[in-house]
């Protein structure tokens, strides 16, 4: 009786406890894509225990100059269907880019741009990353969506439609290298996004 007095005191002294679904309860129920980045068989989506983080990942997705338009910049439109516990609402707050090599030899740019939307809402929340050379290796890190848009109460499963471009720019006429791919197949394109839950 002590300790669930104490554990109800807890949820009470600590904001946002008591805020999130009981890990295990968030589930994807559907998964698809479709891009010039991401072929058949090349992407993957996995939901932490805790229903924390979505995380997407990619294993053919590479952006190269010189090369043709087409090789320059690709894309990816996801789609993922969450079910989860009755009276909770969303956002993704942050996007993390994780487990890519760039190289950017000099006067090549790249760009990584995210953006996500929910089924029946109309905002669109989008998060944009320029990489300047010189670069070269693995590289990690986090971004905030610059809009906050959270999934309707009570409408389930959520839709929720992810995009991502990434595009290596060169300079005009110029044969410079630029690279943004897969480094292995154990270091893959990866995206981690960050949930924040609140009671509906």
């Amino acid at each position: 009786m002590v300790i669930l007095l104490l554990l109800g005191l807890l949820q009470l002294a600590v904001p946002g406890l008591a805020q999130s679904p009981p890990a295990g309860a968030v589930k994807i129920t559907a998964f698809k894509y479709s891009g010039t980045g991401c072929p058949p068989g090349s992407a993957e989506g996995v939901i932490s225990f805790d229903g924390q983080t979505l995380t997407i990942i990619f294993s053919k997705y590479t952006v190269f100059t010189p090369g043709s338009p087409a090789d320059r910049r690709k894309n990816c439109q996801v789609t993922v269907a969450l079910e989860y516990p009755s009276g909770f609402t969303f956002t993704l707050a942050t996007v993390t880019y994780g487990g890519l090599y760039a190289q950017l030899e000099p006067g090549v740019t790249g760009t990584l741009a995210a953006a996500y939307y929910f089924s029946g809402i109309p905002e669109t929340a989008r998060s944009k990353r320029e990489l300047l050379p010189p670069l070269e290796g693995n590289f990690e890190f986090t971004d905030k969506f610059a809009t906050v848009v959270y999934q309707a109460c009570g409408v389930q499963p959520a839709i929720i439609n992810l995009f991502f471009e990434a595009s290596v720019k060169p300079p005009p006429g110029s044969k410079a290298v630029g690279l943004i791919t897969v480094g292995s197949q154990d270091l893959r394109l990866k995206q981690i996004y960050r949930f924040i839950w609140k009671k509906c």
